[in-house]
């Protein structure tokens, strides 16, 4: 390939190479991808020491540096002269790395982050004691929160943007059928050119969608979870944090509509951890010993007189159980009944809890810049990020192109399907981070982390279906190629698939389901395989 940046007398061609020597360049160009990858990662990492955009960084920044190299790599497989050909080096590193993120490191993930399992909850914490082990009986694994279902939705619903060009181009593969392969593809490639440029444009939303998301998530209410846990440590009640919420410019008026859209929003959300909690047959509703417990665990004193006159009250159609839905409106009422006279309270726990999250660790200044000056150490890691990120993406913009040449050449040395080996290979150099980076959290071995970890690679498979896919659809537009990846989109689709419908119905994963997700990683490959070599797909 002629090299995209004007660099080739920089680089040895991989044709001529020998056997030894296209493996030297394969572990030289291998290991400088991951270096850089990894320079991208530690300089983003960085600027989480800026607390202005502390938030933006996991959710925003990180993934898209991370899916840069992919990006780039997926680029340059198909801007050459042999471009239909070449192209399949970045479905392979498209497929591996997508795939990969999925399998090898979600294993990684709940076996460093793996506790004792009591009766289908994971025990974190204070609970994960010698008691609990021998009660566990080796059973072991994870549990994660809302956030990676959620993750996870949207994993699988842009898993169908892979259809805007799969199934046009079935349909004018069976049109084209009879014509010879030096016709069929250049016919081909011009019927599915619109449908690459309507791809592009939906990736591109979607990935723009996807960022609008993750920044509403990282500037949500902090404020919200340090009701949920001063709640939880017994240092306010549900009366003084939904008072605060409503109008904090009055601190001791009781307005006459307490509960207005805002607070009512608010306390759904503050109660729904709690009746999760209590409802311990997770039927989704609470008889009335679970809803006095429920109570008392807000911090409301009422009478056992009390609350079974409030449960009857408000069980209306007369099952013996208030719905979540039941309970909410109870309190909506109980708290318009009820003085509030406890906002200030919460004004002293509110910062407290925001400075010092006990499930959150504080970045560290590294230590050759910790006798400077705030001011001083700010600008030093300011300008540390700027350089390693601009470093780390030049050298991978510089070195992506050769490795697709290095592929390419590998599949024709050994008759090995270019798509086969940067599957295995591409990802190893450009995705080593992510795979570090979600063992690292998942070790730390609590709720939030394994969550972190799992939603950091959901998140990067996202991106790789809507900001790497953008890019083959623009190829595709631009180059007037013909896609011709049955197989592999059957493939990526059905792993991304299984992978999403477990983490949408298991609330913990054991080692039994990380052994079932790391067999898809092969299991991909033997799709491909078996739909192209025995069902006849291309």
């Amino acid at each position: 390939m002629d090299d995209f940046w004007g660099f080739s007398p920089l680089f040895i061609d991989s044709d001529g190479c020998c056997l030894p020597q296209l493996i030297f360049l394969t572990v030289v160009y291998g290991y400088i991808l991951y270096n850089s990858s990894g320079l991208i990662a530690e300089g983003s990492e960085l600027l989480l020491l800026f607390p202005s955009v502390a938030g933006l960084v996991g959710s925003v920044v990180l993934p898209i540096l991370g899916a840069v190299p992919d990006g780039v790599m997926v680029l340059f497989s198909g801007i050459g002269p042999d471009a239909q050909n070449q192209v399949s080096v970045g479905v392979g590193a498209l497929a591996g790395s997508t795939v990969m993120l999925l399998t090898l490191p979600w294993f990684l993930a709940i076996m460093s982050g793996k506790v004792p399992v009591v009766d289908g909850k994971a025990m974190y914490g204070k609970e994960n004691n010698d008691t609990n082990k021998k009660l566990a009986a080796g059973a072991e694994g994870v549990e994660y929160q809302g956030e990676v279902k959620a993750a996870a939705k949207i994993m699988i619903a842009t898993t169908l943007l892979y259809l805007v060009i799969q199934i046009p181009a079935t349909m004018e593969e069976n049109i084209t059928a009879g014509m010879g392969k030096d016709d069929q593809i250049p016919e081909q490639a011009q019927r599915e050119n619109t449908y690459a440029l309507v791809g592009l444009i939906l990736c591109s939303i979607c990935f723009i969608g996807y960022l609008i998301i993750c920044v509403k998530a990282a500037n949500g209410d902090k404020e919200l979870e340090a009701i949920i846990e001063a709640i939880k440590k017994k240092e306010i009640s549900v009366k003084a944090a939904l008072s605060f919420v409503k109008d904090k410019s009055k601190r001791d008026v009781l307005e006459e509509k307490l509960i207005d859209k805002k607070a009512q929003g608010q306390l759904k959300k503050i109660v729904r951890p709690f009746f999760a909690q209590f409802d311990q047959d997770k039927s989704g509703k609470l008889d009335v010993t679970e809803f006095s417990l429920l109570l008392n665990e807000l911090g409301e004193k009422v009478s056992a007189k009390e609350v079974s006159a409030k449960f009857a009250d408000n069980d209306k159609d007369k099952s013996g159980t208030l719905e979540f839905s039941e309970v909410v409106e109870m309190l909506e009422t109980y708290l318009l009944e009820t003085d509030l006279r406890e906002p200030e309270k919460f004004e002293r726990i509110v910062p407290k809890y925001n400075k010092d999250d006990d499930d959150e660790e504080e970045e560290e200044m590294p230590e050759d810049l910790q006798e400077l000056s705030p001011k001083e150490q700010l600008r030093r890691v300011l300008f540390r990020s700027i350089w390693m990120m601009g470093l780390g993406t030049f050298m991978v913009l510089l070195f992506s192109d050769p490795m697709v040449d290095v592929l390419s050449t590998w599949g024709d040395k050994t008759g090995v399907p270019p798509f086969y080996i940067s599957f295995i290979l591409a990802p190893l150099a450009s995705n080593a981070s992510e795979l570090l980076s979600a063992y690292t959290y998942a070790a730390k071995k609590s709720s939030k982390s394994i969550t972190t970890a799992l939603s950091t690679l959901v998140g990067a498979a996202i991106m790789n279906n809507t900001f790497c896919l953008a890019i083959f659809f623009g190829l595709i537009y631009v180059k007037k190629l013909a896609w011709q990846f049955t197989a592999e989109t059957v493939a990526i689709i059905a792993i991304q698939w299984v992978i999403g419908l477990m983490t949408m119905v298991l609330k913990v994963q054991v080692k039994f389901h990380a052994i079932l997700i790391m067999a898809c990683y092969p299991g991909c490959l033997l799709i491909v395989w078996s739909l192209e070599n025995l069902c006849g797909l291309d």
